[in-house]
């Protein structure tokens, strides 16, 4: 038996657009984040821009690359669980909105 959706269109927009907004926030102060504490921990500017790839022992962009997808994995979800509390605590799927960003 099929379970009956209790969304309506507006409702479901709306949850997209808290979930982008919700994202699209989190992705810029983890990215700032990230940065700040790459420069404080190594002396050095984040290897974020590819003409000065060269500069950085691969080591580095290795660790760099596994500790900035990790965070910013970790407050997506944390930042799209905190938003569909907020939006409507448990009538909203928090995966909706990633797979909506996804698609």
């Amino acid at each position: 038996m099929a379970r009956k959706s209790t969304t309506t269109r507006s409702t479901d927009i709306a949850w997209r657009a808290t979930a982008a907004v919700a994202t699209l926030a989190s992705g810029f102060v983890v990215d700032r984040l990230i940065s700040v504490g790459w420069r404080a921990a190594t002396g050095k500017p984040a290897p974020q821009e590819d003409d000065r790839l060269l500069d950085y022992r691969l080591a580095e962009v290795v660790a760099f690359a596994v500790i900035s997808g990790a965070a910013a994995t970790l407050v997506r979800e944390l930042s799209l669980r905190q938003a569909a509390k907020w939006y409507g605590g448990k009538t909203v799927d928090p995966l909706k909105g990633q797979r909506a960003l996804e698609a």
